[in-house]
């Protein structure tokens, strides 16, 4: 690889991160204005929910899985226990305690909200060991679905049950099925080197399906997308340089596939299922370009490239709740002009907000705020990513 493609593969995922981090947090605004039942041709707010919230939005996680498989295996393209061995101690620090803080942080912030429910706006008392018990304790940390609770979404196309659940603190899900990809590293290195191609298909076809481990923390989604960024690395692509081939054709594959999956989202689900996860194949290929084309144009993003782990992970504790609770106060819900208005501006106030408890806390709490961030803050003007 040369030099320069290097560092443009580094400055373009620094500008990634942050695109990524604030389609995330428009996924889960999103939620608050849609009931998920909305269909293409109702009209132009269902239209734009869709493609924009729904299906290139979805871009987003599959994303940070291909590059987490990428900066996972550099300096381990040839096997060295010891080097594993380092990489796993260290996501430790980075992964496993920022995932069990968060998800603390989660279950504080829902009984607060369950008890301030009760004194101020007068709602019935709360048993809370009750509400604990019928989720398990423990099992908060994994999945908080109520026990055999099912959502249609978790119904493969085969029928199976495919439940990826969520800790309490719903984004950080990214966090436990990274986890268990990496224990997997493994075995993906030893498919990689002896099955090369043929492996990435084999899962690829199966991601395309959603047929996987039927357990929460095993996905399709987190297991293909890691095992193609090791694939990348192993092979020693740049991954910038890589994609920054055949533009023009995932500009249009994107552009067509976004509009079928839109097109079919509630209305065939092997249309939809399939072509949303190929559109996300071909328009992840299209944001490393776009953001490699800002990175050459503008400076590098600093502070704003390493909050996005800080808002990825908050913006669903009170943060969401709270902005849509305001904005719905003084903006109700009239019409569809409205309802798009205040999605856009609960997506952006939510960041904002997010990246600005984060400077604070960088400001006057560096150290508990590396603790929860797995070491990505900015000291002395200087990023730090321990």
């Amino acid at each position: 690889m040369s030099g320069d493609w290097q560092k443009i593969q580094s400055e373009t995922i620094d500008w990634l991160r942050p695109v990524l981090a604030f389609m995330v947090v428009g996924l889960h605004v999103r939620q608050y204005y849609t009931d998920g039942t909305e269909i293409f041709s109702e009209g132009w707010y269902e239209v734009s929910t869709i493609m924009i919230f729904r299906v290139l939005f979805s871009v987003a996680v599959p994303a940070f899985f291909l590059i987490s498989g990428y900066l996972f295996f550099k300096k381990l393209e040839d096997w060295n226990t010891d080097v594993w061995l380092a990489k796993i101690k260290k996501r430790g620090a980075t992964l496993l305690v920022p995932y069990l803080l968060w998800n603390l942080i989660a279950i504080c912030g829902f009984l607060i909200t369950r008890a301030a429910g009760h004194f101020i706006k007068g709602n019935e008392p709360v048993d809370i060991v009750a509400l604990l018990n019928e989720r398990g304790w423990f099992r908060l940390f994994w999945d908080r679905c109520l026990y055999g609770d099912l959502r249609p979404e978790q119904i493969n196309l085969f029928g199976i049950s495919v439940s990826s659940g969520a800790p309490m603190d719903e984004p950080a899900w990214f966090l436990r099925d990274l986890m268990v990809v990496v224990l997997l590293s493994p075995f993906i290195y030893f498919m990689v080197k002896k099955a090369g191609k043929l492996f990435l298909i084999l899962v690829g076809l199966l991601y395309s399906v959603d047929l996987w481990i039927p357990y929460p923390g095993f996905s399709s989604k987190a297991f293909f997308m890691f095992s193609l960024g090791a694939w990348l690395c192993i092979n020693r692509f740049n991954m910038s340089e890589f994609f920054s081939k055949h533009f023009k054709i995932q500009l249009f594959l994107s552009a067509l596939l976004l509009i079928v999956a839109s097109v079919s989202f509630n209305v065939n689900e092997w249309i939809y299922c399939i072509t949303s996860r190929l559109f996300v194949l071909c328009a992840i290929p299209l944001f490393f370009n776009l953001c490699a084309a800002l990175s050459e144009k503008h400076s590098p993003v600093g502070a704003l490239s390493k909050s996005s782990f800080f808002v990825y992970m908050a913006h669903m504790v009170l943060v969401v709740d709270a902005v849509n609770w305001l904005i719905t106060l003084f903006l109700p819900p009239a019409n569809n002009v409205l309802n798009f208005a205040s999605l856009v501006l609960g997506t952006v106030l939510v960041y904002a907000i997010c990246h600005c408890i984060y400077l604070i806390m960088n400001k006057f709490m560096p150290k508990m705020l590396a603790v929860l961030t797995g070491g990505r803050i900015v000291a002395n003007n200087r990023i730090s990513d321990k």
